[in-house]
């Protein structure tokens, strides 16, 4: 560890050891530094390798929230955890799978895009905060890209199993073979869990309206299949493709009004590369179908037709489909790389509410379709001390809905809320753009300011969802006027080094042009929950500090912090939803090649700067300790123990609940004390 850090390891990333010999390597670039270290030098800078040798790796969500200050989970159930970056979440970010666009069915993100790819699919996560992506349409806040294996060469893989309290199992295996020129890979995994139970003993289907029945009901059951060939004629050529399959059954989501009875998944990547050229091809298939009903809730006891097993349901799917060209250059010393890219994503998802009535909400989202069409060019270029680097994007959007989609409930939505002032149809031309300067005080050390333009286009369900509710309850529609978001922000940061220790620091200023904002909208036959453009603007800051205390003991420190506040439109409180307070964690490790062992603290600051307008509550700070701790058996086996939540505390995350529609506004607990242990043995 200590000749890794003398060379240089302290650079802005940092990598999870998993298991024995297997290394998920999670990378935070800061502005432009993919292109400064992958264009500039031809090399990627590695992360840290800090080995945390066991954890439960329930999902990645849920894995970046606890080792970044800045990042922060939803928490929706067991699983399945979005994450928010800087107070920025959904489409505000980009979510690749292997670069390419998915996008979950559920209208209540229920399966997010990062939930798409196991913990044991994934060989490296790259974070690129702030507006500096160009290669990548409606990067709006940050990208983040979940880069699957590779097959290795020869005949190997690995067999592992993690077990745990409230009956968690995940277990699999993963096996590769090949020479030089074929070789593939293939895995599988499954996950399995009972309902956890938080610090106060409760299971978290004691927090919400589940059937006295239903309380033991399994929390999720997943099974994730996966295949990848790397194809390799000569030194020249590359021909990557793959292919997974993920189902998650019975997955509970207590502070929403339904919970999924399944969740399929196709994915489709291929990838030929040209070396001498520096030009690669990639194309993209993706589909999600997804089921949720209320079938394990009191509420389906109110339901017309018993005998369905439900009073409420919603059916959905999406694809996504997509290419892109991407060529590097070399022009008079400025490395260059361009590319074009075009994608469609389809959303429909079908409703039915079943109280009082029978609402026909097909056409919830009404097969809406984005298309989308752009291009892209960045460089940089070294000047003594400087390197300055740019990058300019032009899209072109075209989102549209079909009319004839909507059911009898919802037909009328639109011309009830916005009279025949709307187009179900709207083509989106713009320009996005960043120029980052960093001056280098010595070999490892800089300081840096940038500024960046993004532009992101409404959702389908910001500008179309349509939702006839029962009785009073609000009605849910779309807003088909919205204007897409524009982003101008400035970053500016520095990092330092110093022997053994280094330390790293952001701040960012987000100005916010027709941000999409939750909105009460009041016209029409009754109230209704829809979206409207708003001014705004969210500002924060982050540090790291990491280093050597011995050869075999090193730490790492980190903070983070971020506001919003509205800058226009017709609101009481002018402070912006759902942006997490201050965040910091600390942890002590130990690693001398055989044993390894940590201590690691997390605290989250008291939220009480919320949106009384959307009926936001303060959260209360909270403060946990997990402890971990393995040993490896020569260079095969690896046997670990972990206790998150040690003293079993009972505590929310300001992220804990979902507003309309179906919402329970339960605040749901994080886990309590959870005990595991990890084995995996290599062959």
């Amino acid at each position: 560890m200590r000749k890794l850090l003398a060379a240089g390891l302290l650079v802005p990333a940092l990598a999870v050891s998993v298991s024995a010999q297997e290394v998920l390597k999670i990378k935070k670039l800061t502005v432009a530094e993919e292109i400064l270290t992958e264009e500039t030098s031809g090399e990627v800078r590695e992360a840290t390798e800090e080995d945390i040798k066991i954890t439960r790796q329930i999902d990645i969500g849920e894995i970046l929230s606890n080792l970044f200050p800045e990042i922060n989970h939803i928490r929706k159930g067991g699983t399945a955890n979005d994450i928010v970056i800087r107070g920025f979440g959904k489409d505000n970010i980009n979510v690749l799978l292997d670069g390419a666009r998915i996008y979950g069915a559920c209208p209540n993100r229920m399966d997010p895009a990062i939930f798409h790819m196991s913990t044991r699919q994934v060989a490296e996560v790259r974070i690129l905060e702030g507006p500096f992506d160009v290669e990548n349409q409606g990067s709006l806040a940050a990208v983040v890209n979940l880069i699957s294996k590779d097959p290795g060469e020869g005949k190997g893989g690995s067999v592992f199993f993690t077990g745990g309290t409230f009956s968690y199992l995940n277990g699999g295996f993963d096996a590769y073979t090949g020479n030089d020129k074929v070789k593939v890979l293939v895995g599988y995994s499954k996950q399995y869990s009972k309902p956890y139970k938080s610090g106060e003993g409760k299971r978290i289907t004691e927090y919400a309206n589940y059937k006295s029945t239903e309380l033991d009901h399994m929390a999720f059951d997943i099974d994730n299949a996966w295949f990848k060939t790397v194809y390799t004629p000569d030194d020249n050529q590359t021909v990557k493709i793959n292919y997974a399959f993920d189902e998650a059954k019975d997955v509970l989501y207590p502070y929403l009004m339904m919970d999924a009875i399944y969740d399929r998944t196709h994915r489709v990547n291929g990838e030929y590369y040209v070396k001498s050229l520096d030009l690669k091809v990639s194309a993209y298939w993706n589909f999600v179908k997804h089921d949720m009903q209320d079938r394990w809730r009191q509420s389906s006891n109110m339901s017309m037709n018993p005998s369905l097993g439900y009073a409420m349901r919603t059916l959905a799917k999406t694809k996504t489909y997509g290419a892109k060209i991407e060529k590097g250059w070399n022009i008079s010393g400025i490395k260059v790389k361009t590319g074009i890219d075009a994608y469609l994503r389809n959303w429909k998802a079908d409703n039915r509410i079943l109280m009082m009535t029978d609402l026909d909400n097909r056409g919830m989202i009404p097969d809406v379709d984005i298309k989308n069409v752009g291009a892209f060019i960045k460089g940089a270029k070294k000047a003594e001390n400087f390197i300055i680097s740019a990058g300019l994007r032009v899209d072109s959007t075209k989102s549209e809905a079909d009319r004839n989609a909507l059911g009898a409930a919802n037909s009328g939505l639109y011309d009830a809320y916005y009279g025949t002032n709307y187009s179900l149809s709207e083509t989106d031309t713009y320009v996005s753009g960043n120029i980052v300067v960093r001056y280098n005080l010595d070999k490892r050390s800089s300081v840096y300011i940038g500024f960046g333009h993004t532009v992101r286009v409404p959702d389908p369900e910001e500008r179309y969802i349509a939702l006839a509710k029962p009785m009073t309850k609000p009605n849910w529609v779309g807003n088909p006027n919205l204007n897409p978001t524009k982003n101008n922000e400035v970053d500016a940061g520095f990092e330092y080094y110093w022997g053994m220790f280094g330390i790293k620091g952001n701040v960012f200023y987000s100005d916010l042009t027709d941000y999409v904002y939750l909105y009460k909208l009041e016209t029409g036959p009754k109230p209704a929950m829809s979206y409207t453009n708003i001014d705004a603007h969210i500002y924060g800051w982050d540090f790291t500090v990491i280093g050597m205390l011995t050869d075999n003991v090193s730490v790492e420190a980190g903070a983070a912090c971020q506001r919003g506040k509205k800058d226009s439109g017709n609101y009481t409180d002018s402070d912006l939803a759902e942006i997490p307070p201050l965040k910091t964690r600390l942890a002590v490790k130990y690693d001398d090649g055989t044993v390894f062992g940590q201590i690691e603290t997390i605290y989250q600051a008291r939220q009480h700067n919320v949106d009384s307008y959307l009926n936001e509550e303060p959260t209360k700070s909270y403060y946990v300790v997990n402890v971990k701790t393995g040993v490896n058996m020569g260079s095969r086996a690896f046997v670990g123990i972990g206790v998150d939540n040690l003293f079993d505390k009972n505590y929310y995350t300001y992220l804990s609940y979902k507003r309309d529609p179906f919402a329970t506004g339960t605040k749901v607990p994080e886990p309590g004390r959870f005990i595991y242990m990890n084995v995996n043995y290599m062959f």
